[in-house]
């Protein structure tokens, strides 16, 4: 069994890379790494259902669509990601069990009474310590998770804070858990080249010839990938399935508004917004919002561009909380 640990800490990349070894590999293997701050949604997921768009857009942490299914994740340096590539004659009969056992076996080792859920995600103590997804295609399965050694908690909690009832769809939504991290219940502290050389000799039980490196070649070949889906816009929040998004807000402290956008392949198709009394500045936003991304930066250059005089600077804030 190969074994690749990233250099890399660029979840864009190491997202990138997963795929390339998924569809470009025959071996069974096991890569390893650890991302930047960052948000990792599943496959078939709403990008902006997931998470709390203000705290992401200010603290400017990248949202990343992997090529599995599943829910939202986050990232950041205290987290190591697991990904086991597979080749198998029949993908059906397949346990997926088979890749989280020897997690859960080296974490017993460092003396943690971890147990694999019926989703094969690990719990401590009724907490979630590691969660999980698969991907198959042809005879090819890719197996993969995160480990929370020692993230920060309280970001985690803010980035993937969520306002409930403000979309509707077929996105799929994702299962939230109280979580944990690894390092509560290790009776003396480890680092994480430690944790990773644990877990590398439990997937590897004959020890294996260390890591692999990719070569130049694979690292161009990983960087074009990564700039052509996992850096853009159009994969990370335009491959969302279509959403209807409702939401209600107060102007200048007396008139209500609600506000109704139809959105497709990350673009609003329909924008409504109804009250009494609403200022004309609103109607001229509503038509202006037809036709463009469903995000923060347009929005605030929009609302800028065609607010007019009946829109005060307060209402524009207003306005924009009302909009995510």
């Amino acid at each position: 069994m190969l074994s690749i640990l990233s250099t890399l800490n660029d979840p864009a990349f190491n997202l990138a890379a997963e795929e390339y070894l998924f569809r470009n590999s025959d071996d069974d293997l096991l890569f390893l790494y650890i991302n930047s701050p960052s948000v990792v949604i599943g496959k078939h997921q709403n990008a902006l259902a997931e998470i709390d768009p203000w705290y992401i857009y200010e603290n400017k942490i990248p949202v990343i669509r992997r090529l599995s299914g599943g829910g939202a994740v986050y990232h950041d340096p205290g987290n190591l990601n697991f990904s086991f590539h597979k080749t198998v004659a029949d993908p059906a009969k397949i346990s997926f069990s088979v890749f989280t056992i020897p997690v859960v076996k080296a974490l017993k080792q460092m003396g943690i009474p971890a147990e694999i859920t019926k989703r094969n995600d690990i719990f401590v103590n009724g907490l979630k310590v590691s969660g999980h997804a698969e991907h198959v295609f042809r005879k090819r399965v890719l197996s993969h998770g995160t480990l929370l050694l020692n993230a920060n908690r309280e970001k985690l909690s803010k980035a993937l804070h969520v306002a409930p009832g403000l979309y509707s769809g077929k996105a799929i939504k994702s299962v939230r858990s109280n979580i944990a991290n690894i390092s509560d219940f290790l009776k003396k502290p480890i680092s994480m080249n430690e944790f990773i050389a644990s877990i590398k000799t439990h997937f590897d039980e004959t020890g294996g010839e260390g890591f692999k490196s990719f070569t130049k070649n694979e690292i161009a070949t990983i960087e074009k990938l990564a700039n052509e889906k996992y850096r853009t816009w159009e994969w990370n929040f335009g491959y969302s399935p279509a959403y209807v998004f409702q939401n209600e807000g107060r102007l200048n402290d007396e008139i209500n508004f609600s506000c109704t956008l139809h959105v497709e392949n990350g673009i609003i198709g329909k924008a409504l917004f109804e009250g009494e009394k609403l200022p004309s500045g609103l109607k001229t936003i509503e038509k202006a919002l037809s036709g463009n991304r469903h995000e923060i930066e347009t929005f605030k250059n929009l609302i800028a561009i065609n607010k007019g005089k009946t829109i005060s600077t307060n209402d524009e804030k207003t306005l924009l909380q009302g909009l995510f």
